[in-house]
């Protein structure tokens, strides 16, 4: 550091600057320090506010501000397509059947062996311990999955149509 390297600092007041110095007129350095470092809080926060914005926001405020009659006020009334917005989704009267509806039906077709591997694989049941419970090997149990899986693949086709 340079010898008499003192700490100066100028405060604006209504845009006239004055230059503080440290010994003069009651100033000390932790004044003109505590100036300093509310002046870095302050710009440093005005930084992250501008960074926080949302350009598309203000933009659309600033439209809506500007002509508030052809930009109205419940954006959501003037989407185009709501068809698939979730409201109306579970709240429409009627539910189409879904895949997994179509398949639990056709469950009952199958041999008892594949139906209980079936409801052990809803469970989240790993094949490893399936078979252990069973006391036979895991690649039996994948060859009972997959005729299983072929099987209420034919039967959808069967009932249902191609998917």
């Amino acid at each position: 550091m340079a010898k008499d390297a003192r700490t100066e600092f100028f405060y604006c007041i209504d845009g006239k600057p004055y230059r503080l110095t440290p010994g003069k007129d009651g100033i000390t350095e932790e004044i003109i320090t505590v100036l300093r470092d509310s002046y870095h809080a302050e710009k440093l926060n005005d930084r992250y506010e501008d960074e926080l914005q949302d350009a598309n926001f203000k933009f659309s405020k600033f439209l809506h501000d500007a002509n508030p009659i052809t930009h109205p006020n419940d954006p959501i009334e003037h989407l185009v397509d709501t068809s698939q917005a979730p409201e109306e989704i579970l709240f429409q009267d009627e539910l189409p059947p879904s895949i997994r509806n179509q398949v639990q039906t056709l469950i009952p077709q199958l041999i008892p062996a594949q139906q209980e591997l079936f409801w052990k694989l809803c469970e989240g049941r790993q094949l490893a311990d399936i078979a252990r419970e069973e006391g036979t090997t895991d690649n039996a149990i994948r060859s009972r999955r997959r005729k299983m899986f072929d099987r209420i693949r034919a039967l959808y086709a069967e009932e249902f149509g191609d998917v």
